[in-house]
């Protein structure tokens, strides 16, 4: 476990010569992606290191920020999806690895279950120094006990980004607790392309009209059903105080796309509930709505409502611990019981018709962000782990060709 206070790099030109590469299961952008490019990012620009990005598929939002970015990325033969065949793992985990020893790198950082495991299983074969296995659900993936049980024998450092990330590696897969290092998201949002009045244009509704918005893809693990059918619900309160609202579906299209858009027309919804797809300016948008919503059953913390607290908005949505964990104390009398369109509605109803209690909220909420978010505090705790991976000594470090440089330690206190 990280100790207090914290040894943790600072400077530029800290992780100059050290060879890292970060490995994703596809190149569509979501929580986990976005976590990993912003700490990509840090290590890249601000602390030198030499960094590459690595997923599977089709070219998409994620290297394209790569390239927006400047950093470089490959499509590289990881191991996602994880083949039900025997024979077939191990054929891709020999690609895997044959792809990282001509990589050559020192630290391998996989994000997801998946990546992290085949990371976890060939790390030293493939010549690295350090792997650290990065949990960034609440333990939906499944490879077989075999599987798991190399793969997290084999790794030696951990990061979840919640407390259900964490309960999952040492409950399930048996990590010993001491291995474990819970670390927050870092939000950190973008500046605004559009402001409210071009956002509200763009999606054709007057300055008046209530707008919630979900920020999450579109698939099996999020509950946007109950969230649609609390939306019929609003929007009937809601006209019955002469006030139109719409609710905004912002995420990757996945196997959910169809069945909802279904639902969405059986009940009636039309033009109340819009479904934007992947969006670009994520903080454009939630400076143009009133209030965040997020419909799921069981998840880590989810960065869709980090980045709403960051825009400083009210938050309501279906109670699970992941989500009480995002929100805190002050955000639980918000939250209705999952599969409970009704009991979601009438939290809806009540922020929507509360100007300052939301105001409040979403100041609170904002707080907390700052206080518990805080990109530096997930840089400090991450890049500590590299250094420990590396048995950096105080004020020197040796590179995979045996050179040393210097870096700069700081004792700080998250």
């Amino acid at each position: 476990m990280l100790s207090q206070p914290e040894e943790t790099l600072a400077g530029t030109g800290d992780l100059k010569g050290v060879r890292i590469i970060v490995v994703l299961g596809h190149f569509i952008l979501g929580g986990a992606e976005r976590q990993a490019l912003l700490l990509a990012r840090h290590l890249f620009h601000d602390l030198g290191a030499d960094l590459e990005v690595w997923g599977t598929g089709e070219p998409g939002r994620v290297s394209q920020l790569c390239t927006d970015h400047g950093i470089p990325w490959r499509t590289a033969p990881v191991p996602v999806p994880w083949s039900p065949r025997v024979v077939t793992r191990i054929r891709n985990l020999a690609s895997f690895t044959r792809a990282l020893r001509r990589a050559r790198p020192d630290v391998i950082l996989p994000f997801m279950f998946y990546p992290s495991l085949a990371s976890g299983i060939v790390w030293r074969l493939a010549g690295a120094r350090v792997c650290i296995w990065n949990q960034r659900c609440e333990g939906r993936d499944r490879a077989g006990r075999i599987a798991e049980k190399l793969g997290t024998l084999l790794t030696r450092q951990f990061v979840a980004n919640s407390a259900l990330g964490r309960d999952f590696l040492v409950d399930t897969l048996g990590v010993s607790p001491s291995a474990v290092n819970v670390i927050y998201n870092g939000v950190q949002l973008q500046p605004s392309q559009l402001d409210r009045a071009q956002w509200r244009k763009h999606l054709g509704v007057d300055d008046d009209t209530f707008l919630a918005c979900m920020v999450a893809n579109l698939h099996q693990f999020k509950d946007h059903e109950t969230l649609l059918r609390a939306w019929r619900i609003v929007v009937n309160q809601m006209n019955a105080m002469k006030r139109e609202a719409v609710l905004l579906l912002a995420g990757a299209f996945f196997a959910t796309e169809k069945p909802l858009k279904s639902l969405a027309f059986d009940l009636k919804l039309d033009r109340s509930v819009q479904f934007l797809g992947g969006v670009k300016d994520i903080s454009g948008l939630l400076g143009a709505v009133d209030l965040g919503v997020h419909s799921s059953v069981n998840e880590g913390v989810p960065n869709g409502v980090l980045e709403c607290m960051a825009a400083g908005l009210a938050v309501t949505g279906t109670d699970y611990p992941g989500l009480r964990e995002a929100l805190g104390k002050e955000g639980y009398r918000f939250l209705a019981p999952a599969f409970d369109p009704r009991a979601l509605a009438s939290q809806i109803i009540l922020l929507a018709s509360n100007d300052e209690l939301r105001s409040q909220a979403g100041a609170a909420n904002r707080l907390r962000i700052d206080a518990e978010f805080p990109p530096v505090m997930m840089y400090q705790k991450m890049v500590s782990l590299i250094a420990e991976g590396l048995r950096f000594g105080k004020g020197r470090a040796i590179d995979r060709h045996g050179q040393a440089f210097n870096i700069h330690v700081s004792e700080k206190s998250s």
